[in-house]
């Protein structure tokens, strides 16, 4: 097939849509399928490039939202290239900007188009809001509308979790919904660990003999870390442990306040923040701690979940049913309900014995493999494009 895939982020940029559009993209070129990505620009490019079947269209960064670009719903150059192609999918990750643009493509080009909600937008209401409960609340319906009104526009709908289904249909999306989890490309994570880049950091960071919880990912209001940092407290409180300390790693929006809870933390000499880290840095972190933590309940999919686990790591997440059947409670991960609970789970999982720890990262690792294989991830694809061939028109 040719298929070309519409999305506004994409590698080198570090979230979940960009992560999962490139490993869409690799998975159909392993296939054999020929695929064009249509994206927006890197940071700072001001022309349009088209390299390697990748069309870059510079865009606006919009600094409310983690600096994501934003480009126009139309790119002349683009399309001259565009019409050219014998697509026989088109394939939008998104909702505005270049996905758009690649609603248009479908539609002139008479082609079947795909399209994945990615992203619950609620989640996100109150950077548009500026944090006004009464502007929250009319931001969120305004987000209802806009996303019932795409996703019942003609395509083929794809949502990464059950979750997301159930949100469309609680928005009044009567369209057929397929459920297809984003793939993890396993080789990635699981590989062998540096023992001595580990040995070097821990002596750069005064951390040799310290056992590390981590959190991997955006520092953002949604991620909910100032739960975990509460948590950690409450832990050294209770336990009374010098030996563990938590770092960090990412960068967002929240950052600066988050830096300052933890400055003003009684126990701010326990706590590490690395920054932001290029995508294919986050193994070493994953496999260099002793646990990943994570409290956010408005994942969609939750890529770093499944990183942690393909990297062979402890992980403690917070209950949310959209983890569930990833994360079986002792089995294969851990759940916690609130700081408090938290502080005990964290005693828990740096006290358990090496043979059972074994066995939950083992059984982890496996039930990740099953649900989130870049194999079964291109049939069900492969699937869903053939029923918009059949269906599209």
């Amino acid at each position: 097939m040719v298929i070309g895939i519409f999305s506004d982020t994409y590698h080198p940029d570090v979230n979940g849509v960009a992560t999962a559009t490139k490993t869409l993209r690799d998975s159909l070129i392993a296939h054999g399928n020929d695929v064009y990505v249509v994206t927006t620009g890197l940071k700072g490019q001001k022309h349009f490039t088209f390299e390697n079947k990748v069309l870059r269209i510079p865009g606006k960064s919009l600094k409310f939202l983690y600096n994501y670009r934003m480009s126009f719903i139309y790119n002349s150059k683009a399309y001259k290239i565009l019409k050219k192609i014998p697509f026989d999918i088109i394939h939008v990750q998104q909702e505005f900007g270049i996905s758009i643009f690649g609603r248009l493509c479908a539609k002139r080009f008479h082609v079947p188009l795909v399209y994945t909600y990615h992203t619950s937008y609620e989640d996100y209401s109150y950077y548009l809001s500026n944090g006004n409960k009464f502007s929250d609340k009319i931001t969120k319906k305004a987000i209802q509308i806009i996303v019932k009104k795409i996703a019942s526009k003609k395509a083929t709908i794809i949502t990464p979790s059950n979750k997301s289904r159930h949100l469309l249909r609680s928005y009044g999306v009567t369209n057929f919904i397929n459920v297809v989890p984003n793939a993890l490309s396993f080789s990635e994570f699981d590989k062998p660990r540096n023992l001595a880049r580990e040995a070097q950091f821990k002596k750069e960071h005064h951390l040799e003999g310290k056992r590390i919880l981590l959190y991997l990912g955006r520092i953002a209001k949604e991620k909910n870390i100032d739960e975990l940092i509460k948590g950690f407290e409450g832990y050294k409180d209770k336990y009374d442990d010098d030996n563990t300390v938590f770092m960090l790693v990412g960068d967002g929006p929240e950052n600066k306040e988050i830096l300052k809870e933890i400055a003003d933390s009684r126990y701010k000499d326990f706590f590490i923040s690395i920054g932001s880290v290029p995508h294919d840095e986050t193994v070493f972190y994953y496999q260099m701690a002793d646990a990943f933590l994570c409290a956010s309940t408005t994942e969609t999919q939750g890529l770093t979940y499944s990183e942690a686990m393909a990297s062979r790591t402890f992980v403690l997440a917070k209950y949310d049913f959209n983890l569930v059947g990833l994360i079986d409670d002792g089995v294969t991960g851990f759940f916690y309900d609130d700081e408090h609970t938290l502080v005990d789970r964290i005693h828990m999982i740096l006290t358990i014995n090496s043979d059972e720890k074994k066995q939950i990262i083992d059984r982890g690792y496996q039930r990740n493999e099953e649900i989130f294989s870049v194999t079964s991830y291109y049939e069900r694809i492969m699937h869903v494009y053939k029923k918009a061939q059949r269906t599209n028109f």
